[in-house]
């Protein structure tokens, strides 16, 4: 989310170094006010989709547990919507291999 706030600031400062493609087209002009406004309009969506699909998670809620590691939890501790998913998950043996050798982020 602070990215998004980061590019919709530098957007309205007309400062497009964070956008190549967008900073190489504007080498020889200005950033149109309308292209302006349509590129704000589009970060402030994309960031009210995130906050919708992804909403705060309170990491120490117990349906939740599971992310930390999927192979010490118990089905009981997941929600009833991803109790399937995440018994696939749990007894797919190269997922667990790949737990072990992989950090969390990159093994999700």
């Amino acid at each position: 989310m602070a990215k998004l706030d980061l590019w919709k600031c530098l957007i309205q400062q007309e400062n497009t170094a964070s956008f190549s493609n967008l900073d190489s087209a504007l080498i020889h002009g200005n950033l149109d006010s309308e292209l302006k406004k349509q590129i704000i309009t589009h970060l402030t969506d994309l960031k009210t989709e995130f906050i919708r699909y992804f909403p705060e998670i309170d990491e120490k809620c117990e349906g939740w547990k599971f992310i930390r590691n999927p192979f010490q939890c118990e089905v009981a501790d997941v929600s009833d919507e991803l109790q399937e998913k995440f018994l696939e998950l749990k007894f797919n043996s190269t997922a667990k291999e790949d737990f072990k050798e992989l950090d969390l982020e990159t093994f999700w």
